[in-house]
């Protein structure tokens, strides 16, 4: 499935390249392609997951509940969407819908949506799919206040409710204007449930959902609090700035003690409100994914077929209503590790696919005919620079050091010049990349040709040196600058680069040494403090008290994290009144074309501005055998759709 994500994910970071110069990284390699041969059908795809399955119902799957790779792998395409993104291509297309959905509508209370359904889709019971079954799963979403993948999907901040105007057609009401994120991204992509079998069930479970005039009582709570709050500052500012006669002051003091008491008694009544509506959510939602979900109706692809001996089965749904797979079961084994994988397959087990990836080159401990298929993942990782400082405010001495401190190939990884992960090729703007790009390959060091560049970028901008850096020829190797000297005539400073230390990521420590050697070959004198991921977080996002950082995230398909990161209010002192314009267009419109033309903009002007530089995307490891697919790569690898167990063919 599109795990969203779409806030920050923990810092992870870096590099595998030592001042010395990486290996290369090993070029991803085409999935084995079929023919144009008819394909035969076989009995059964084998997948081996790493780590455990659990048995948990619909509602829990898709929440933290009962969240995890494995779950996710052997029951995802149980249920419908009614729309999806393409494999390979990740395009935004129908799936249960039967056509794209309608533009966004402002009906004056709601902004409103439709989405038109497929007539000839029928539940594994035989009963019709139908927008009641759309809405219901909406709306016990919503009621539940569900969370991850549920929120992802039906975002409580933007939507209302969804109703079924007739069988084959479900309007969304939202309470604010969607964006493409909330609306193509979000709502249109979950999973739906049958109202048939849930609906009794729900219902038990929504006894025990707090009242709405508890909520209801909260919200009057929390204007009340702000209203005394600000009575109590107004009072406060008062008797700080006005000269009183000792009997105003008296007065005053006794009206800032009544005042506070108020708002000391409306908190105590606010947060024992959100206790009693916290503790009756939690508890109705335990009822929720406690739900026995036997027999349940499913409508995808595949269909559960029982669990025996930690081997989790899927049978083929004779409907095929999403396309038919070449396989009749596909088959889903649990092992503790990667050794275990090894001993079984060396036993004979006729294992096709592992998942999840692997990361890092596999030892050869597995039985020939096995395929190592490595590819980009969706981590990204930045050289972040701090604009609040005065000294890196200067364009030019950012471009310099992003072209300098480039590395453009390393171990388990791959150089990406772009602003978004290369992946994602719906939303890249192959124009926009950052400085040193137009030197060609990127397999290639050139560090004789990113020195002179560099050195022409902040000769053009009017720094000079004391020495300037220089290229011997007959020892191929650079000559350090000295002292180099900005445009006003003043020496720059010292930098400080954060970089994670050799205790948390040897290859980061290795990577930040080299960025060190290089900007001071350019003349730049950087220094790099090695701290631990806590303290990196701190110091980046709450403290400000660096110059560059390398920070690492891992980026949803949706790009709209370009805005959270270098948006208006951004945590790196960088602004800029284009891109928040842009920014602005981008989460105010539901149309998927004009969304993206406004990403490609924003990937514009963060290459012109570069107030960070991509590095490298990370890099894993796909190993299966004895199938093959009908498309040569897919972004995010065979593991971030799950093995593609309908797409998969048997080898010829």
């Amino acid at each position: 499935m599109t795990r969203s994500r779409h806030v920050l994910a923990a810092l992870v970071l870096i590099l595998l390249a030592s001042c010395a110069g990486p290996t290369a990284a090993p070029t991803p390699t085409a999935f084995s392609k079929t023919d144009t041969n008819p394909v035969t059908r076989a009995s059964e795809i084998r997948f081996a997951l790493i780590g455990e399955v659990t048995d948990v119902n619909v509602w829990a799957l898709f929440d933290s509940k009962g969240y995890s790779y494995n779950n996710y792998a052997v029951r995802n395409e149980y249920w419908p969407r009614l729309y999806h993104l393409s494999i390979p291509d990740r395009n935004f297309e129908p799936m249960a819908a039967s056509d794209m959905p309608s533009a966004v509508y402002d009906d004056v209370d709601y902004f409103t949506a439709t989405a038109p359904l497929r007539s000839d889709l029928k539940w594994t019971d035989g009963s019709p799919f139908t927008a009641e079954d759309v809405a219901f799963t909406v709306n016990t979403a919503l009621a539940f206040r569900l969370g991850f993948d549920w929120r992802d999907y039906y975002n409580p901040d933007y939507l209302d409710h969804a109703e079924a105007v007739d069988a084959s057609t479900v309007r969304f009401f939202f309470k604010k204007h969607p964006n493409v994120g909330v609306w193509q991204y979000g709502a249109l992509q979950g999973p739906i449930v049958q109202k048939a079998y849930w609906s009794a069930k729900v219902a038990e479970a929504a006894a025990s959902l707090p009242p709405s005039d508890l909520a209801l009582q909260i919200e009057k709570l929390k204007v009340k609090v702000d209203d005394l709050q600000q009575k109590v500052n107004a009072l406060n500012l008062s008797i700080a700035s006005t000269p009183m006669t000792p009997d105003e002051a008296r007065q005053a003091q006794a009206a800032l003690t009544r005042q506070q008491g108020d708002l000391n008694e409306a908190n105590n009544d606010l947060v024992k409100a959100q206790s009693d509506y916290d503790s009756a959510m939690n508890a109705a939602r335990e009822s929720l994914y406690a739900l026995d979900d036997k027999d349940e109706p499913t409508l995808g692809n595949w269909m559960p077929d029982g669990e025996a001996n930690g081997v989790w089965a899927n049978k083929v749904n004779p409907a095929h209503p999403f396309g038919e797979p070449k396989f009749e079961r596909a088959t889903y084994q649990e092992f503790a590790n990667e050794d275990e994988v090894s001993r079984a397959l060396k036993q004979g087990d006729e294992i096709n696919i592992i998942l999840p990836n692997l990361e890092a080159i596999p030892d050869i401990r597995l039985p020939s005919g096995f395929a190592f298929s490595p590819y980009f993942d969706n981590n990204t990782y930045y050289l972040v620079f701090n604009i609040a400082n005065s000294e890196i405010i200067d364009l030019a001495l950012r471009q310099a050091i992003a072209c300098i401190t480039w590395i453009p190939n390393r171990g388990n990884s791959v150089s990406n010049r772009n602003f978004i992960n290369w992946n994602n090729q719906f939303w890249l703007n192959p124009t926009a990349k950052a400085p040193c790009t137009d030197l060609g390959d990127s397999s290639l060091w050139k560090t004789k040709e990113r020195l002179q560049l560099a050195v022409q970028t902040l000769k053009s901008a009017g720094y000079s040196w004391e020495v300037e850096p220089a290229w011997n020829e007959k020892a191929n190797e650079g000559i350090p600058g000295k002292r180099l000297v900005s445009p006003n005539g003043k020496p720059l400073p010292d930098f400080l680069l954060l970089s994670l230390s050799k205790e948390y990521d040897e290859m980061e420590s290795l990577e930040a040494g080299y960025k060190m050697k290089m900007a001071n070959l350019l003349g730049v004198s950087l220094a790099v403090k090695y701290v631990n991921p806590e303290e990196l977080r701190y110091a980046v996002f709450a403290g400000h008290q660096y110059d560059m950082a390398i920070l690492g995230w891992r980026v949803s398909e949706y790009p709209g994290y370009l805005c959270d990161w270098f948006g208006d209010g951004n945590p790196f002192g960088y602004h800029s009144d284009r891109l928040q314009s842009a920014c602005e267009a981008l989460n105010s419109t539901s149309d998927l074309d004009q969304a993206r033309q406004q990403v490609f903009e924003i990937q514009s002007i963060l290459a012109q501005d570069v107030p960070f530089t991509p590095l490298y995307s990370g890099m894993a490891y796909d190993v299966y055998r004895n199938i093959t697919y009908p498309f040569d790569s897919v972004p995010g690898g065979l593991s971030g759709v799950y093995g593609a167990p309908s797409l998969a063919l048997p080898a010829p």
